[in-house]
């Protein structure tokens, strides 16, 4: 292209400028000093990594998925035994009816009975597995009463040693009743895995879409850039034209407001680049607050054929990995632990209460448990106790009937995601074909565009053809190149999305994670959250 010297009057200068003004259109920028600063460059492995290890999200359900296992470890507490202690001090004061009193006679005649005692208890109590409670326990009975002196005795003391059982033959029965809570709580700590799988699957895979909307975004200032040169070297040809006679002053201003409109676009390119780059430094929690620098991306989406499919194949690792359906699973296996405890508590109460133990009497505390310890004074006894609701139990009746409504929500829940899955699966993979069709087609439209350039810029400079039609064709070659770019940005958003569907995308990326490395990685947070001193 022949090359000749720009406009440097002062009235070609106030041309420009009123033509600028006229159009609406924005003056060129003012210098380098407001370009954008080229910022860190970054692997799209790096950024994805950097945001798990940074994202205040994930370690939010970090700690949310170890409040989970706190409450199922504190659930595997409901069989620890209690010690229970007790003191209490009885003091009496009656009148002796007539019996007492001719029972008395020979002691103490009075019709007066006094007594002061201490009562001293310890045991043991549990809960075992089939719902029964548990009594290992001890009572010394320390006796102050009026009748002792009559009877030559100056302290007594009596005790009894002994264990007691009260087993629910009916309602809360079984371990499947007692256990019952503690399968929920292990339930909702694997659902709460599945919350936080899904959660990172959700954060990463918005960090790579984040990583391709900023690649657009640089591809685009890229476009606009080259844009904006050739429109600079037409303009200047253009006007050299014009003061050696040879074009119009309407070519001048045609080129000057294609020079002037392509600015105002890359302007806005830049602004969008940097807005991304700020999305994306927002995923690990940076701030461009106070900063022109933008992050570069260094990889590039490329345009490798799409993985085989096969539908069946997909869905069966839907089903398997998926954690929406996972955790829809578990919420089913919870309705019905539920259903079964609602249906356990229909039943009527009924309980078995046995207790057997050894009895001691003495002067001493020493003599008293001796006694006991011989085993020379036993006492036992066993029998029923029977609760059955006069009314047919309303409540548990109710209970129940709502634990069912609940299995049937959870189910219908369950096959509705089963449907959002098959069709999550179909839509996804027809988006892929779709963007990689796209992106052949609009390669194919990049080439005519370029070819086309090419053949008018050299009419051009033989004078054939007007600023503007090269400038037509090149503002065409500039849409099909970020049509491109934008479908290769989808063709991976596809990816993304079918990976999501599937509960793939981790795998795919050896970024799986189990239980024992979560419960690491909460330590370790919880550790560097904790100051020193408190620890």
């Amino acid at each position: 292209m022949s090359r000749f010297k720009p406009c440097t009057s002062v009235a070609e200068l106030r041309g420009a400028f009123l033509l600028v003004l006229a159009l609406g259109l924005p003056l060129p920028r003012a210098g380098a000093a407001e370009a954008l600063e080229v910022g860190e460059k970054i692997r799209l492995k790096e950024l994805v990594l950097k945001v798990r290890d940074q994202s205040d999200v994930l370690q939010s359900k970090y700690l949310e998925y170890r409040v989970s296992r706190k409450r199922f470890e504190a659930e595997k507490g409901i069989f620890e035994p209690d010690f229970v202690a007790s003191y209490e001090r009885d003091e009496n004061k009656r009148r002796n009816t007539a019996e007492q009193q001719s029972q008395q006679i020979l002691i103490n005649n009075t019709r007066i009975f006094q007594e002061q005692n201490n009562v001293y208890n310890a045991g043991l109590e549990g809960l075992i597995p089939i719902g029964g409670k548990v009594r290992l326990g001890y009572t010394l009975r320390d006796l102050d009463n009026n009748l002792q002196p009559g009877l030559g005795v100056t302290s007594e003391f009596q005790t009894f040693a002994g264990i007691s059982v009260t087993q629910p033959l009916l309602k809360n029965f079984g371990k499947s009743i007692t256990l019952a809570n503690l399968r929920l709580a292990s339930l909702a700590s694997e659902a709460a895995f599945e919350d936080y799988r899904r959660q990172l699957m959700l954060t990463l895979s918005t960090t790579e879409g984040a990583y391709w909307n900023l690649y657009l975004a640089q591809e685009q200032v890229r476009f606009f850039e080259e844009s904006v040169h050739l429109a600079e070297t037409i303009h200047r040809d253009a006007q050299a034209r014009f003061d050696a006679g040879k074009s119009s002053e309407l070519e001048v201003q045609e080129s000057l407001s294609a020079l002037a409109l392509r600015r105002s676009k890359l302007a806005d390119a830049e602004q969008k680049r940097f807005e991304a780059s700020s999305k994306l430094t927002a995923l690990y929690g940076s701030a461009a607050f106070g900063t022109n620098q933008v992050l570069v991306v260094v990889d590039n989406p490329g345009d490798e054929p799409p993985p085989e499919f096969s539908f069946q194949e997909a869905a069966a690792r839907a089903f398997a990995s998926n954690p929406d359906y996972g955790s829809q699973k578990k919420k089913m296996a919870s309705e019905d632990i539920r259903l079964a405890y609602a249906r356990n508590q229909r039943l009527p109460q009924l309980d078995l209460k046995a207790s057997y133990g050894l009895n001691g009497l003495g002067e001493t505390v020493r003599l008293s448990s001796d006694q006991v310890g011989r085993g020379s004074y036993a006492s036992w006894s066993a029998g029923f106790e029977l609760r059955v609701p006069i009314l047919g139990g309303t409540k548990s009746r109710r209970d129940y009937e709502a634990a069912q409504l609940r299995v049937q929500q959870a189910l219908t829940d369950l096959k509705e995601l089963e449907t959002q899955i098959y069709n999550g699966l179909d839509n996804a993979h027809r988006k892929v074909l779709s963007s990689t069709k796209s992106i052949a087609n609009y390669r194919q439209v990049v080439e005519f565009n370029q070819n086309l350039l090419q053949s008018q810029i050299k009419r051009l400079e033989a004078g054939k053809i007007e600023p503007r039609k090269v400038l037509e064709v090149e503002a065409d070659l500039l849409e099909s190149k970020s049509a491109v770019a934008e479908a290769l940005v989808q063709y991976r958003r596809a990816l993304l999305e079918l990976e999501l569907v599937q509960g793939t995308f981790l795998a795919a990326r050896e970024l799986e994670i189990d239980k024992k490395i979560l419960d690491s990685k909460t330590r370790d947070l919880l550790k560097a959250a904790t100051p020193a001193a408190a620890r």
